[in-house]
């Protein structure tokens, strides 16, 4: 009589077949989902929710770096996203606190096109793009919030404000979460330096900037009679093409003016009511004079005016491109150089002055 016996490779091959795909599942869940992942990073002061709103793609957040005592307010971290198998676009942010000089949105080249930027319309001063983004502190907090150097921590000086900064590094972020991990993490920073608020909002609504169009050099930026004048047309170097307005926030427009030529030039005009920028503008500022009759202040591309709708901020600035060429084009001489900036200028303040009802001025 033969006995057969049960031949147990198949049921030994299947049962290491599905070990397998285990296996592949889950690394292919650690590494393309946030399964198991982190509540929170850098010390509690970036949620994993906004975190993963912001980057917003295929793969695995993690926190790579970070610097700061989660005890106090000041910090520097960065994040980032990445995928195994399927190709997903990386993405790295840092956020971080520091202190910026003035109103910087609207005169510095490293936040440059304030009109392509997006603005947080109520309870915070801030704006974002898909590179990166800002949120300013409460005024209580300038003093008591800095940046950090190596682990030496630089606080605001005369004229400097205190500020929440997100720069992405690899790929982009998603706008409306970015807001959101900017602004709790400005909460967070804020209750640590002891001058919490409650005018950050958890989910802050934006002002989104208009498509690029062809200017009007007539009306420019959408302002009537709003004109550049000769001295800053450099013909075939820097002349008006294409502009870019954001005025759907309550209290800030921008334009952007985008020039053809062979210097790549830019140049862009700012007008806003938010008090943050007004106070940050007039602190400690050397360039502004006071106007006659109690106006305000002025300088060559800055001016506070006392206006209808209370004090409003005017600002100019140039892209270095553009400077440059200006400076040649009037021989290097200083004197024209700052002449030829003032009087464009004075052509902004001129034309968007019964829009802000604020009082006709003469710059100094």
């Amino acid at each position: 009589m033969t006995v057969l016996v049960p031949k147990k490779k198949p049921a030994l091959i299947a049962a290491g077949s599905l070990a397998v795909l285990a296996l592949l599942a889950s690394g292919y869940c650690w590494w393309n989902t946030d399964l198991l992942g982190a509540d929170s990073f850098c010390g509690g002061r970036l949620g994993s929710e906004e975190a993963r709103a912001a980057l917003d793609s295929p793969g695995r957040l993690a926190q790579v770096r970070v610097q700061g005592d989660a005890r106090h307010a000041e910090f520097a971290c960065t994040l980032e996203r990445t995928s195994r198998f399927i190709g997903g676009e990386e993405q790295r942010v840092t956020v971080r606190t520091t202190h910026e000089q003035g109103a910087f949105p609207f005169t510095t080249s490293v936040w440059k096109d304030p009109a392509g930027r997006s603005y947080l319309t109520s309870g915070a001063t801030g704006a974002l793009s898909s590179s990166g983004g800002y949120v300013v502190l409460p005024k209580a907090c300038w003093s008591k919030v800095g940046g950090l150097q190596g682990n030496r921590v630089v606080r605001a000086g005369d004229g400097e404000v205190a500020v929440v900064t997100a720069t992405v590094e690899k790929g982009s972020a998603d706008l409306d979460g970015l807001a959101r991990l900017l602004t709790r993490s400005a909460r967070q920073v804020a209750e640590k330096a002891g001058c919490d608020t409650p005018a950050l909002p958890s989910s802050p609504a934006l002002a989104a900037p208009s498509a690029a169009r062809p200017t009007d050099v007539q009306n420019m930026c959408g302002v009537r009679g709003f004109t550049l004048p000769k001295s800053v047309v450099l013909v075939g170097r820097a002349e008006p093409d294409t502009e870019q307005v954001n005025q759907g926030g309550p209290r800030t427009w921008a334009c952007d003016l985008h020039l053809a030529g062979s210097e790549k030039a830019s140049v862009s005009f700012a007008a806003t009511t938010d008090t943050n920028m007004v106070q940050a503008a007039t602190g400690g500022s050397e360039t502004l004079r006071d106007l006659p009759a109690d106006r305000g202040v002025a300088g060559p591309d800055q001016a506070v005016l006392h206006c209808g709708a209370g004090d409003t901020y005017f600002a100019a600035h140039w892209s270095n491109t553009y400077e440059g060429a200006l400076l040649d084009s009037v021989s290097h001489s200083a004197a024209d150089y700052t002449k030829a900036k003032k009087a464009a200028f004075q052509n902004f303040l001129d034309a968007t002055a019964d829009a802000h009802r604020c009082p006709r001025v003469t710059l100094p």
